[in-house]
């Protein structure tokens, strides 16, 4: 029981006054003469006891008639919060792409958003709704609906993370507040890749899990290219299915709008199928592929673009190496060698990585050109000599702000660590070597590098190779020279993939297609004024990305820009540079969900509810109050009455 007025209960105090005057005789007593001693002894033995009683009844009565009068001006009530209190109710309604499944009244996050306005029905009520997109903070029922009504699809899922910080953000610290979080989604496991602990989530919670009625989801996973002959490309689709399945799904080809080929993927009771198609060469195809499926419809198309590439320079100061040269081949590279004396100052900035090979000196010319060289987003490769000179690479490496050499050992070590997560090598390997024959280094150079990553560690697990990477370039640091009296690293079958990647990693050329993210970065290699821009454009929208202008390329950032799949132009001053492809990420394809129990196993602040108007009925008694005062004030009237009817009746 809760009162609105608990400060009228001291006057329980004042009810002291009843109990004084009725424990004390204050009354006075008239003296008549009697002469029958025996008799009025007697009476007056039965009277006292009576009046004793009667004084008690009296008593009783009048404290509990003042006591329900004084309850009943401090208004009691029976409630879930207090009525001084304020109700802050936040429902987060996952908006993704996966509550385009259909549950037994359509698709889920129609039907579920339809079910809050039917339900939302108080005038009074105001409730927060969080989406993956958007927040829209104590909306009336009208608003709400409004808000429900004009929802859309998102690409990016919340993590249940960051969904909870976002709740936690959202309450109301105020004493007087209840807040009430209710979670609407069909809780795939993406939304927990980081396996969160709930155990401290203090504030109460209700999950409300979307089910659809089935789970067999075909979409078109990815894609990749095999350069089949001069004349054509081989275009490998890969479909993927959530459950086994005989089916055989037509999948087509369109070049723009225009259909130029179709085939059929047939499951043959598996999950997985490989279709191909072949393309012509041409210096620029825009190609979608598509497939029918019902139960999804995000994952049914897949943009692409084909276009002639683009040219890395690369080039190589000191000694000619000439596995160098076997690696960056003419048709993928612009490679040049120079020896120190006879390098042209003036290419160093037209480059996109610089190898310094074996280096006995870096001169302070070279250095500080270098500096502005890595500055302008450009990556360079420090391999030493077996007779550098540690002073002036510590005068380098000091510029570039990266740590130094501490000095030279001469003694052979084997290479024996392969840091597969490393963005050079990530995409390299389906699985860890096992059968690796170790290569080995009889000098190396030991070092302290500042924020550095190992790429390739040796036997001791100092680095052999590292990077460290900056916004928008690296520079990498090979320990040990790597000429034949030194190392067989370079008959080693790493030699290829790292330094390939030493150059494709140095500029983020247009890809077959990229999957929408906040965090795309594209490299477009034009030349620009200071005051011109570069644009992103479709048929729907235009906008100027963050760019970063760099002597020989620009650096496009374009964070969440990009919302919605198919292509998009690169343009400066009205001219298109280059189309890119965007497609929808397909994790949320995967039709795998999440187990709730375990999460309300370890916190009871945590709880499921089984529907929309199950939701609203706990906020609904969440602020159902329960009046008492019209018991306290008729009971009040009863004992008064008692009272009065002892006073009459009751006869001493």
């Amino acid at each position: 029981m809760q009162f609105k007025h608990p400060e009228i209960l001291y006057a329980l105090l004042l009810l002291i006054i009843p109990i004084i005057v009725h424990l004390f005789q204050l009354q006075r007593f008239v003296k008549i003469p009697f002469t029958n001693v025996k008799f009025l002894k007697n009476i007056e033995q039965q009277t006292r006891k009576s009046a004793r009683l009667k004084k008690w009844f009296i008593l009783l009565t009048r404290m509990l008639a003042f006591t329900c009068l004084i309850f009943a001006f401090s208004q009691p009530y029976f409630s879930k919060h207090r009525t001084t209190q304020k109700l802050n109710t936040t429902i987060y309604l996952d908006n993704s792409f996966s509550m385009q499944a259909k549950g037994e009244n359509g698709e889920l996050l129609k039907n579920i958003a339809q079910h809050i306005i039917e339900n939302n029905t108080n005038p009074n009520q105001k409730i927060s709704l969080l989406t993956n997109n958007d927040f829209f903070k104590n909306s009336t029922p009208e608003n709400l609906k409004n808000e429900l009504m004009s929802i859309k699809y998102y690409p990016h899922k919340l993590e249940l993370s960051t969904l909870l910080l976002q709740l936690n953000s959202n309450r109301s610290n105020k004493t007087n507040t209840l807040n009430e979080s209710i979670l609407i989604s069909d809780f795939q496991n993406i939304n927990n890749k980081n396996k969160i602990d709930v155990t401290n989530v203090n504030f109460p919670i209700q999950l409300l899990k979307t089910t659809p009625t089935k789970i067999n989801n075909i979409y078109i996973d990815r894609i990749y290219t095999e350069a089949t002959s001069l004349e054509e490309t081989t275009l490998n689709v890969v479909i993927k299915s959530t459950l086994k399945n005989n089916l055989s799904i037509p999948i087509s080809l369109f070049e723009d709008t225009k259909l130029i080929g179709k085939t059929t993927a047939k499951f043959d009771n598996s999950t997985s199928k490989i279709v191909q198609f072949n393309i012509p060469k041409t210096t620029k195809f825009n190609g979608k592929i598509s497939l029918v499926d019902n139960f999804l419809t995000f994952d049914n198309d897949f943009f692409f673009t084909l276009s002639k590439p683009t040219k890395i320079n690369v080039l190589s100061i000191g000694k000619n190496s000439t596995f160098l040269r076997k690696i960056y081949t003419e048709n993928e590279f612009n490679f040049n060698t120079s020896l120190l004396p006879n390098l042209n100052y003036n290419n160093i900035q037209k480059q996109h990585l610089i190898l310094l090979n074996e280096l006995e000196n870096i001169p302070a010319e070279l250095a500080n050109n270098l500096l502005e060289f890595s500055k302008n987003g450009g990556s360079v490769v420090i391999i030493p000599s077996e007779k550098s000179n540690i002073n002036r690479y510590n005068y380098f490496l000091n510029l570039l702000q990266i740590g130094n050499i501490n000095y030279k050992i001469k003694q052979e070590h084997k290479i024996t660590t392969i840091n597969y997560k490393h963005p050079l090598l990530q995409d390299v390997f389906e699985k860890p070597i096992t059968n690796f024959q170790y290569p080995t280094t009889s000098i190396y150079f030991e070092s302290t590098l500042n924020s550095s990553s190992n790429i390739i560690s040796f036997e001791n697990n100092s680095p052999f190779i590292s990077s460290i990477d900056f916004k928008n370039n690296s520079v990498y640091w090979v320990a040990s020279p790597l000429n034949k009296n030194n190392s067989n690293f370079t008959q080693s079958s790493l030699i290829v993939p790292v330094f390939y990647n030493f150059a494709k990693k140095s500029v983020q050329l247009s890809e077959l297609y990229y999957t929408i993210s906040p965090n795309t970065n594209i490299d477009v290699l034009t030349e620009i004024g200071k005051d011109a821009v570069l644009k992103v454009s479709n048929e729907a929208t235009e906008f100027i990305p963050l760019q970063t202008i760099s002597n020989n390329k620009v650096r496009l950032d374009l964070q969440d820009h990009i919302l919605k799949s198919g292509f998009y132009n690169i343009t400066s001053a009205n001219k298109t540079l280059q189309t890119i492809a965007f497609n929808y990420n397909r994790d949320e394809s995967n039709l795998d969900y999440m187990d709730l129990q375990q999460l309300i196993s370890t916190n009871k602040n945590i709880t499921t509810v089984a529907s929309v108007a199950a939701i609203f009925s706990s906020i609904h008694d969440q602020q159902k109050i329960n009046w008492l005062f019209k018991w306290f004030l008729a009971f009040s009237v009863l004992f008064l009455c008692i009272e009065m009817l002892i006073l009459k009746y009751f006869k001493i």
